[in-house]
């Protein structure tokens, strides 16, 4: 009897083990969706969740023979490629005008462009919708005043200034594919005589309407 007693108590035990580490193991399984899903509310997704910074090089040219003397820049936004001569790159904007400062798209493509005067705008945050106004033919010097219709100032002695908060946005009109554009940076090489501008560009695809 007493054999029996501490067979049937041993047995007792193992199942309420058995019973505890279920009971356990269940709790931790439903507290992991859980803590994932808490981690989701935590990302956020960017309008144009990449970006990439590409120096356009310029042509050299005299200013006194015009703004043809400088030709064309054509670039690639999807992968920085350039090339001075000829569209052997896919460009989807063209650096046309004095030191190539114009911005302007070849067929198949439009420009606009955004004045954030708000400051609350970054390049990451951009969304196609927040460019309201209609397309222009080029983009170059501001000649708005405190409205900037161009992404850069010419202030003496420092040259081509490019405007915080000004963006573009090139797109494609058959795949419909957006890129943001921003000049970060403008530099000037050369002689009064014989010199080019270099620009440095910050670009991405936008994904958010």
């Amino acid at each position: 009897m007493k054999k029996n007693f501490l067979n049937t108590l041993k047995a007792t035990v193992v199942i309420a083990s058995i019973a505890i580490m279920a009971v356990s193991c269940s709790k931790d399984n439903s507290a992991k969706p859980q803590s994932a899903a808490a981690d989701n509310t935590k990302v956020s997704v960017n309008a144009v969740p990449t970006s990439n910074t590409y120096t356009v090089t310029g042509r050299w040219g005299n200013p006194a023979s015009g703004p043809t003397v400088y030709g064309t820049v054509y670039v690639n936004l999807a992968n920085g490629a350039q090339d001075t001569t000829s569209n052997t790159v896919g460009a989807n904007v063209l650096f046309t005008g004095t030191n190539n400062s114009v911005v302007k798209v070849p067929t198949g493509y439009t420009v606009k462009y955004l004045y954030d005067n708000t400051g609350t705008k970054t390049f990451a945050g951009l969304k196609i919708s927040d460019f309201t106004a209609a397309a222009v033919a080029s983009v170059g010097q501001n000649t708005g005043g405190s409205t900037p219709n161009g992404w850069y100032n010419y202030v003496i002695p420092g040259g081509v200034t490019p405007i915080a908060g000004f963006y573009l946005l090139v797109t494609n009109t058959t795949t419909n594919v957006n890129y943001a554009l921003q000049f970060t940076a403008a530099a000037g090489q050369g002689t009064a005589t014989n010199n080019r501008g270099v620009y440095t560009i910050k670009t991405g695809v936008v994904n958010n309407l």
